[in-house]
């Protein structure tokens, strides 16, 4: 899968909402890595964080020009990590090594449809705006494509990166329209904009989708699955998330050392590691150099599915692992959050 390409930054702008635009062209690729380069596909970057430590983060596709052309969208966390890195450094002229292209949604996905929802979350934009430029690219040329709707959560109508592209679309292109929930802002409603988080059956918007594409947070596609799930139980769902889980509270790290010691024992080895609770079971391994595979470390993927045992753990939603799975005591190490006890993780089961 790591098939390391070198990218030149062709250019960087500044779109609103602390987002850049990075148009990237690959270096002597061949043929099959180019074919992957699809919108709303993720390119895996390998690049530093802000206190030099390489990391690999995804970056959804948000659109391609050329056959070795693309773009990808950042936005500036403040948490000095990859992202952050990008901002500060990357600029034209800069070359940024791409590990492999991943993910399941793209155009493909949706556009034999008759009816498409979307729902995104701040920065979630850019798997829809991807998809979109796609669709519209193919109205544009006479062809057919579903009716959209696009339910956008931000936070301020000033952090709305793409806006006036997708007022463009929705005012221009008949089968797309566009709804945003304003979180934090006092605005008035109008036709495009709402004020406040968008109450449980806000999703009727959406009319009767056949599929409904979700981005956003890990909190937020978990919350509008389950939402989706409820309204339109018929609907193919397509989820990407750009965060993973939240970590255990200080409560809850606080009660655990109370109880007893964290302790890992590999099953493969009989390994022990001694560890503290706080971060996920992906994290502790990777700290404590025991390699595991892992792509989108949101719950998306299942790269990184282990089989646990024993110990206490806090398991956050994952949006790949069945009920039979879960119950044969699989997990995503991702998703994991040992708290106490010695828990047992079997790497080799889960391959």
């Amino acid at each position: 899968m790591n098939t390391v390409v070198q990218a030149r930054c062709e250019r960087a702008v500044p779109e609103v909402g602390g987002v850049k635009v990075f148009t990237l062209r690959a270096q002597g690729a061949h043929a099959g890595f180019l074919s992957t380069l699809q919108p709303g596909r993720h390119v895996a970057i390998h690049y530093p964080d802000t206190s030099g430590t390489l990391q690999e983060r995804l970056y959804s596709i948000t659109r391609r020009q050329d056959d070795d052309l693309f773009e990808i969208a950042v936005k500036r966390s403040g948490r000095s990590g990859v992202s952050d890195q990008l901002h500060s450094t990357l600029q034209e002229g800069s070359m940024v090594p791409l590990n492999y292209v991943a993910g399941d949604i793209s155009l493909a996905s949706i556009v034999d449809l008759e009816h498409v929802g979307m729902v995104a979350g701040g920065i979630g934009i850019t798997l829809p705006i991807a998809l979109l430029r796609e669709l519209a690219t193919r109205s544009r040329s006479g062809l057919r494509v579903p009716e959209v709707v696009l339910m956008l959560c931000v936070p301020r109508v000033v952090d709305i990166p793409f806006l006036h592209e997708l007022l463009e679309l929705d005012l221009t292109m008949a089968w797309f329209s566009l709804r945003v929930f304003v979180t934090r802002e006092c605005i008035q409603d109008s036709g495009h904009f709402m004020s406040g988080r968008p109450p449980a059956d806000a999703l009727h918007i959406l009319k009767q989708p056949q599929a409904v594409v979700i981005c956003g947070s890990h909190a937020f596609a978990q919350t509008f699955r389950e939402r989706t799930a409820t309204i339109f139980p018929a609907a193919r769902l397509l989820i990407e998330s750009f965060t993973p889980p939240d970590a255990p509270t200080a409560a809850e790290i606080r009660q655990g050392e109370a109880a007893a010691p964290l302790r890992l024992r590999l099953a493969d080895s009989d390994a022990v590691i001694e560890t503290t609770p706080g971060k996920s079971l992906l994290d502790m391994l990777e700290s404590s150099g025991v390699p595991v595979r892992s792509q989108c470390r949101a719950g998306i993927c299942g790269s990184c599915r282990v089989r646990v045992s024993a110990g206490d753990c806090r398991f956050e939603p994952d949006f790949c692992l069945s009920d039979d799975d879960k119950e044969d005591g699989y997990a995503l190490a991702c998703c994991t959050f040992p708290l106490s006890g010695e828990l047992t993780v079997d790497l080799k089961s889960a391959a």
